[in-house]
């Protein structure tokens, strides 16, 4: 099932250690350890084997506390008042430098480092004895190695204390030392680059599948224009090093093997895992370390799918659930035409293709999830769960005995929609809204979704074909959009609803970057939605059929204008209310650096 098949990895867990080390041991020596011996790179890809374990620490995305901490996501039961007390802090913006997660996540990033150095170490060590034939295997191993461990620098340095972090380039130890300084913002990204820049230059292209989900030169293309798109830091007109962020994303785009995906069953599910679209993805598995509980370090499941539903998670707010809902479909579309099952009669779709792969909510009536169509399968409690859950990380048919908190699914990182998004970006801040718009209206061609700006000559090519409606013109919404307008679109709309908690804190460090977290948390907390009841017809599980009977959801769907019988709980006009009063770009751009980095390092107290 997973191809990140690293075959020795139980044994690499008991040559190493890895799993049971803890933040001590990562700055200790423990005299009565075996140390490692690196005799050739079979030992060395076992330690690589290690650093890709040692992604999977959940913290090191922080999926669920970025989706808090951004406008993505509603802390967990409890309306119009969350009862999970330790969700509040990044919801609300109170966080501070003893907060549990800020500390697992700069430990997690820092431990990958440290088990890339270890590879690196031992690399070095075999330089003098490669033969040509083990050359290309020795500077592969390399590659990886320094692209993880600048990879972790560059997470680290985009989300902490404003990117003056600690750079760890050897393992510590009595003779270098435990202790390190901070390293100004320019020194991090100098570093990062250097280390990104060589994998991208020596990382294959591609892997065998025994080494599939391997770190390519196509992630380190993505890092790296990534790296260079985030220089752009005051706001929407900011000027950020555009020219060399599309240098590398016009090579994953024009040379990768990445295309778009358009069946949507192989989009954010087990059978799509490392589809074409994935330029680089986590692995789980739940077939290994089963006798590991679901909290416990070392263990290959992830608890995302519980955490999209279960009562302490992450749930859509209701700002994101009203912009799926109301999407504007491709009507010349034949996927957005449903055929009723039964009796060949059509209907328009009631909601998009991409609500439909990326949310569950009351509209989706034709959709399975869970066992039951959408509308019925969801938990919808005006007062606890509130209206809708997100889909990506949703794990149906999982039989670990561990139960729901075990998923098994991989986690995407980086996939090509993302390239397009920011080189659009790019396009659109250096005054090619054109080549911006064509980006971004490939993704909504994939789901089917109205194109938008307006048609030129160059756009009834193949890739819209099928956009053309009976007169021949491409379905779009005919607006001429201005590099203000453009751009507000993509903040607001397009990457927001394409990109939905993926990736490392995506959402978060958009906002920040372009200088609206306070305008947009005023926006969503002066917003205000209603809940109304929402009638269906049922539907036969398995076949799709009208059973002729009909449902009520109550106070399942949500509008953005006052029904007329909205009272008390079923108008909803408190979301963000807090975090906007709280919000404080010293305090709440960036984590701070963790107090318990602040005492255990000499060098920093």
């Amino acid at each position: 099932m997973k191809y990140l098949t690293f075959k020795n990895i139980i044994v690499v867990f008991m040559l190493f250690g890895l799993l049971s080390c803890s933040d001590e041991s990562l700055t200790e020596i423990n005299p009565n350890q075996p140390q490692v011996r690196w005799d050739n790179l079979s030992d060395t890809q076992k330690g690589l084997n290690s650093v890709y374990n040692s992604l999977l620490d959940e913290n090191l995305l922080g999926v669920m506390q970025e989706a808090w901490r951004s406008d993505m996501g509603y802390p967990g039961f409890g309306r119009p008042t969350p009862t999970n007390q330790g969700n509040l802090p990044y919801y609300y913006q109170t966080y501070t430098n003893n907060n549990e997660f800020i500390s697992a996540k700069w430990d997690a990033c820092y431990a990958t480092i440290y088990y890339a150095n270890q590879v690196l170490e031992g690399l070095e060590g075999l330089e003098a004895t490669l033969t040509e034939d083990s050359l290309e295997s020795w500077t592969a191993q390399v590659a990886q190695a320094r692209f993880f461990r600048g990879l972790m620098h560059f997470y680290l340095h985009s989300t902490y204390n404003n990117g003056n972090v600690i750079i760890r380039k050897e393992i510590p130890n009595v003779t270098t030392g435990f202790g390190k300084e901070l390293s100004s913002s320019a020194e991090v990204r100098d570093f990062f680059r250097e280390d990104l820049l060589y994998a991208y230059e020596n990382l294959p292209e591609e892997y065998d599948k025994d080494y599939l989900g391997s770190a390519t030169k196509w992630a380190a293309a993505t890092a790296l224009g990534t790296s260079y798109l985030y220089e752009a830091t005051d706001g929407p007109s900011a000027t950020g090093d555009y020219s060399q962020a599309m240098t590398y994303f016009e090579d994953v785009i024009d040379n990768g093997p990445f295309e778009l995906v358009t069946d949507p069953s192989l989009i954010f599910t087990p059978a799509g895992e490392f589809n074409k679209e994935s330029i680089f993805e986590l692995a789980y598995n739940t077939e290994h370390r089963q006798s590991l509980k679901v909290f416990d370090a070392g263990k290959m499941s992830n608890q995302l799918s519980f955490n999209s539903t279960g009562s302490s998670g992450f749930f859509m707010p209701v700002w994101m659930i009203y912009a799926y809902k109301s999407e504007e479909l491709d009507l010349a579309d034949s996927r957005n035409v449903y055929t009723e099952p039964g009796t060949g009669g059509t209907i328009i779709r009631p909601v998009s293709l991409r609500a439909s792969s990326m949310a569950a909510i009351v509209n989706d009536e034709l959709t399975d999830f869970g066992g039951k169509k959408t509308t019925e399968g969801i938990k919808i409690q005006n007062g606890g769960f509130g209206f809708g859950y997100y889909k990506k990380y949703i794990e149906f048919n999982n039989t670990d005995p561990r139960g729901t908190r075990s998923a098994g699914s991989n986690v995407v990182v980086n996939r090509l929609a993302e390239v397009y998004l920011m080189q659009a970006e790019c396009l659109i801040q250096t005054g090619d809204l054109n080549g911006a718009l064509k980006l971004i209206n490939k993704i909504r061609h994939r789901w089917a979704l109205q194109l938008i700006g307006m048609p030129d000559t160059d756009w009834p090519d193949a890739t819209f074909e099928s956009d053309k409606d009976n007169d021949g013109v491409i379905d779009v919404d005919y607006v001429d959009y201005t590099q203000e307008t453009l751009m507000n679109r993509l903040m607001y709309v397009e990457k927001p609803l394409e990109l939905s908690v993926e990736g490392h804190a995506i959402r978060w460090i958009d906002l920040r970057r372009w200088g609206i977290i306070k305008e947009n948390f005023n926006r969503l907390s002066n917003a205000t939605y209603y809940a109304q009841n929402y009638d269906y017809d049922k539907r036969d599980a398995d076949t799709g059929e009208k059973t002729g009977k009909t449902g009520t959801i109550k106070n399942g769907e949500i509008l953005n204008v006052n029904p007329g019988t909205a009272t008390e709980l079923n108008i909803i006009d408190y979301e963000y209310d807090v975090a906007a009063d709280n919000y404080t770009p010293a305090l709440n751009n960036y984590y701070p650096i963790p107090l318990n980095e602040i005492l255990r390092n000499p060098l920093l107290n």
